[in-house]
C-alpha cells in the first residue's frame, strides 16, 4: 500500500519560535488535542533532536521522536503505534506579523488498518483538521505578539519583517 500524505497549511497569530516551541514539546499535547490524555518526556532536557515522548491519545499508546529540529523553521517526527506509524512534518514560516505552519503527515498503517485505512481516511483528515484548529488557538493565547514585543517566555520577539 502506498503511503499517504495528509497536508494542511494554518495561519497563527504568534511568532514562529513560539508555535516552533509549544509543538516541538509534546508534553503540551493534552492542553490542545482532546483524544490525548498523558503525554511524558522519556528523555532528558532540553528538548532537540532526538527527544523521546510517549503519548496516550485514545487510549492508544504511541512514541514519538523528534527527526529534525531546526528551531523556528523545522520540526520532524517519528510516530510509532500498534496501529500505524506516522512520520510529521512541520515547516514554519513568518507570515505578516504571525506564523504560517505547513504540515505534512505520512501516516503507514499496520495490520488491520491497512484494510481499514481507505474508509478511515476522511474521518482521520477531519480529526487532523479539528487538532491543527486546536493547535492554532492554544498557540494564539500562548504566544500572540503582545505590544510589548515580549512572548509568554520572556523572549524578545522581532514585530518587522
Amino acid at each position: 500500500m502506498m503511503a499517504t500524505t495528509l497536508t494542511e497549511v494554518l495561519n497563527i497569530n504568534c511568532h514562529p519560535a513560539m508555535a516552533f516551541d509549544l509543538m516541538a514539546d509534546v508534553r503540551h499535547i493534552t492542553e490542545w488535542n482532546a483524544g490525548a490524555s498523558h503525554c511524558e518526556m522519556l528523555t532528558d532536557e532540553p528538548i532537540g533532536a532526538g527527544t523521546r515522548f510517549v503519548t496516550v491519545n485514545r487510549g492508544q499508546e504511541m512514541s514519538s521522536k523528534i527527526t529534525t529540529y531546526d528551531r523556528a523553521q523545522h520540526l520532524e517526527f517519528a510516530v510509532e503505534s500498534k496501529a500505524m506509524d506516522v512520520q510529521a512534518t512541520f515547516l514554519f514560516s513568518e507570515a505578516g506579523s504571525g506564523t504560517q505552519l505547513d504540515i505534512q503527515f505520512e501516516p503507514r498503517p499496520k495490520g488491520i488498518m491497512k484494510v481499514l485505512f481507505p474508509l478511515l481516511r476522511p474521518l482521520i483528515r477531519r480529526d487532523l483538521i479539528k487538532q491543527h484548529i486546536k493547535f492554532k488557538t492554544y498557540c494564539e493565547t500562548r504566544g500572540s505578539l503582545p505590544s510589548s514585543g515580549v512572548n509568554d517566555f520572556g523572549q524578545q520577539l522581532s514585530t518587522t519583517h
